[in-house]
């Protein structure tokens, strides 16, 4: 039964590069580089049923402590044991590859993007501070060139010292930190069976809707997680135009994300946001419980 697979998995890495119509749309940016962007995958994706042939190793390059950086090693190969070189990445909303870190709790989430080694060719290293004990999840999300398909690889590390704290599974739509309030709108998708619209709101103390600047490429990205780890789904924003590639202006508005769940019914949820006054991005987390929105269909 392997034949086939390598067969048909060798044809495609020989293909010219196509647009990747079917999940992202192939723009450049400003430097004339191949940028894929735009609503991307919604439905979450379960990593210990769903291969892709390609994979990673990851090595701690020094101690794993809590609340220190530690910088991680990363290698990637393909189906033929060929290194993953950088320039046979394509860029997908501004990065190579995007790193999504969450400890058991799920809730010390962070977003990371792995820069190539310039010596050695599937090398990749990042920097993560762990603020939680046990076991991390590490997935990556990246596109090949020659694919050029999303792919999703998932690895894990261990931070030693003290006891792994369970997560919280009570629903909460929303989140209010330094005088902001985040919520969350959740609506059935009545055409579907797992489809949601969810509604991102941000406002501050007096109501006023909170301008958004661009964050890789969008106004907004999303990260839904099971509580497992056993996969994850990365969100971007519907945009009302229909518009497709990187956003470069600032919005004051509402956002709207499509999300299959794939028939899991809890999620921790993140979003990202980059708040005009700020500096550095803010993370809002939420916890859906998506079977109190089965009766509610548009």
């Amino acid at each position: 039964m392997i034949i086939p697979f390598v067969i048909i998995y060798f044809i495609v890495r020989w293909l010219p590069v196509e647009p990747c119509d079917f999940l992202h749309e192939e723009t450049y940016n400003s430097e004339g580089e191949l940028d894929y962007c735009g609503p991307g995958d919604a439905g979450f994706v379960d990593l210990t049923v769903r291969k892709w042939p390609i994979s990673m190793a990851l090595r701690p390059l020094g101690e794993i402590v809590i609340d220190k950086p530690c910088e991680f090693e990363i290698n990637l190969k393909e189906f033929d044991g060929s290194p993953l070189a950088a320039d046979e990445v394509a860029r997908s909303h501004t990065q190579k590859i995007h790193l999504l870190a969450v400890d058991p709790s799920l809730e010390d989430y962070q977003h990371l993007h792995p820069v190539p080694d310039d010596l050695f060719d599937g090398i990749w290293r990042f920097t993560l501070t762990p603020r939680a004990f046990g076991e991390y999840r590490i997935f990556l999300d990246l596109i090949p060139i020659r694919s050029p398909r999303r792919v999703l690889l998932s690895n894990s590390f261990i931070v030693e010292g003290g006891d792994e704290k369970k997560p919280n599974l009570t629903s909460s739509n929303s989140f209010q930190t330094n005088g902001r309030n985040f919520s969350l709108g959740v609506r059935k998708v009545e055409s579907a069976d797992d489809e949601y619209i969810l509604t991102f709101k941000a406002r501050d103390e007096r109501d006023n809707v909170l301008k958004l600047r661009p964050v890789m490429g969008a106004h907004a990205h999303m990260v839904a997680f099971d509580w497992e780890r056993k996969g994850f789904a990365h969100l971007h924003p519907l945009e009302q135009d229909g518009a497709v590639g990187p956003v470069t202006e600032s919005i004051t508005r509402d956002l709207e994300f499509s999300f299959s769940s794939s028939r899991i019914s809890q999620c921790r949820l993140w979003a990202q946001v980059l708040l005009d006054e700020d500096e550095e991005e803010t993370f809002i987390p939420f916890t859906l419980d998506l079977t109190n929105y089965l009766n509610d269909t548009n």
